[in-house]
């Protein structure tokens, strides 16, 4: 059976003695706490506490080291910055290959940042922190949204060989960018249409895979408003310069 202790012994709470904690032989506190990744994500909440403590003035001496899921997200992020370069890389010299030219695969790594800006305001106006798995969806997005850019570019190339003596420059882009325009409006709509419930939580939330489907949902659909707006009018720009170069090079020759 079970006996309580109270039938052979006294119970009473007092102070223990203080535990002196070091780190590599220097004296060290530990401070440690749950996070709750509904509301907010442990970077915000390492980065607001270092804000608070402001250990640079008050205690000069004192450093912060990061431990636990903390350190783990300075990993990753720091992991996440290297692959974004890599992608970035990897891409503009598939382009290259492909076009043989360096300014026009600019032109389709453009979209990149439009989608980007459309991934901050989702999350700004949905009140949601831009966490570690949405950054991972931004990773993700880098790789479709090109697509549509490389679809649009694709085809004003081929219109520029084929009409360039029958139509005026102006003419041509705004034709190519016409006869591309449901191919391109199609391909990014299939591809919201099965971001966006995991992106609501339709049919079941998943909080690690929901940030990731609400930035590469939103990245994906202002990055490709951005691409059939502004990326007519970069081709243009670029095309124009190039013209210009051709006729300098002429010109000294």
């Amino acid at each position: 059976r079970v006996i309580p202790l109270s039938n052979f012994s006294s119970i009473r709470e007092i102070i223990g003695e203080p535990d002196f904690n070091h780190y590599n032989g220097l004296r060290s506190i530990m401070l440690s706490a749950s996070i709750d990744d509904e509301i907010t994500s442990t970077g915000e909440v390492m980065k607001e506490a270092l804000l608070q403590l402001n250990l640079d003035e008050k205690f000069p001496s004192v450093r912060a080291i990061s431990e636990g899921g903390a350190k783990e997200t300075m990993k990753s992020m720091a992991s996440f910055k290297q692959a974004f370069v890599m992608a970035i890389f990897g891409i503009f010299l598939l382009l290259v290959l492909l076009f043989n030219s360096y300014t026009q695969p600019l032109l389709i790594l453009s979209a990149i940042p439009f989608s980007v800006i459309g991934v901050i305001w989702a999350f700004f106006l949905h009140g949601e922190t831009l966490s570690f798995f949405a950054i991972l969806g931004v990773l993700a997005l880098v790789g479709v949204i090109v697509n549509d850019s490389l679809v649009l570019v694709s085809h004003l190339n081929y219109l520029k060989d084929k009409t360039l003596e029958k139509l005026t420059v102006h003419q041509w882009i705004v034709k190519g960018a016409k006869d591309r325009l449901r191919a391109v409006v199609l391909t990014s709509l299939t591809t919201l249409a099965g971001i966006i419930p995991l992106a609501y939580g339709i049919g079941g939330t998943d909080y690690i895979l929901q940030p990731m489907a609400l930035a590469l949902g939103y990245g994906l659909l202002f990055g490709t408003l951005m691409t059939l707006v502004l990326l007519p009018c970069l081709y243009l720009m670029n095309y124009e310069f190039v013209s210009w170069i051709s006729r300098l090079k002429k010109t000294d020759a």
